[in-house]
């Protein structure tokens, strides 16, 4: 419990930094306190303590990119309700402060499983931890949503609405929080996504014809200076560890079920 309380320390920091109404008293805590959380929270033991603090962590980062960047964020399309009803709670303040938000949420559940694990049972902290274990649930479904609209991906990538596709997995991906499930999945959207570059790389090499102008050998991808085969066969190569990546997913989902 002691790691977790230093992380809970810093993130209270920038709890209270998020809280002002000036955005760049978050901006200087954050690059202050952020580059060390990462390490600290991933020597945690595996649990629903470290899925909460973990992903704080992560939204606090994103918190700050986009405090750069900019946005809006489209409430009415985040497919998690409780963070659906932070969106629209806090869009005024745009993605950064949104994302805050959700980082405050996960802090709040982690110091309820401090609490708890050292014995407290207050009504409070035990309606908190019915919450989140109800949440897992939400994480389940969701996850096993994101599952079948990459497997649907990968099985028959349509280019007509591939865009579309893909953003409405990456949704579903951001909703959920930064545990294992979560981390195969983006490595399988990783994969995928490797694996169309290449596909569409080698696509246009191998229909070339050679003309009087070209030095360029029939089926070799330009500046690239490799063969469209190769492509072709880096392509499947990426398309298999996606799934590979996919069936992972679909075992952790079944362990968690049981």
């Amino acid at each position: 419990m002691k790691r977790a309380d230093a992380v809970l320390s810093k993130l209270r920091r920038l709890e209270e930094s998020s809280a002002t109404p000036d955005p760049a008293a978050f901006v200087k805590a954050a690059r202050e306190l952020h580059p060390g959380l990462f390490s600290k929270v991933s020597a945690l033991r595996e649990g629903d303590l470290k899925t909460e603090l973990t992903t704080a962590v992560v939204l606090y980062e994103s918190a700050l990119r986009a405090a750069r960047q900019g946005g809006t964020p489209d409430c009415s399309r985040e497919p998690r309700e409780s963070y659906a009803r932070l969106c629209f709670e806090t869009r005024e303040g745009g993605r950064s402060a949104f994302l805050r938000a959700k980082a405050r949420l996960h802090v709040a559940r982690a110091r309820a499983e401090v609490l708890y694990a050292r014995g407290e049972r207050d009504p409070a902290t035990l309606d908190t931890v019915a919450l989140i274990r109800a949440e897992r649930d939400t994480d389940r479904a969701l996850a096993a949503d994101a599952l079948r609209s990459l497997k649907e991906l990968v099985a028959a990538p349509d280019t007509s609405d591939l865009a579309g596709r893909l953003e409405a997995f990456e949704r579903v991906l951001d909703s959920l929080p930064r545990d294992h499930t979560q981390q195969l999945l983006r490595s399988a959207r990783d994969a995928f996504r490797d694996g169309l570059y290449w596909q569409y790389k080698a696509a246009p090499a191998l229909a070339l014809l050679i003309d009087a102008s070209s030095y360029t050998p029939r089926g070799e991808l330009p500046r690239l200076g490799l063969r469209a085969d190769d492509a072709a066969r880096t392509a499947q190569a990426n398309l298999r560890t996606a799934l590979i990546f996919i069936n992972k997913v679909e075992a952790e989902l079944d362990s968690s079920r049981q």
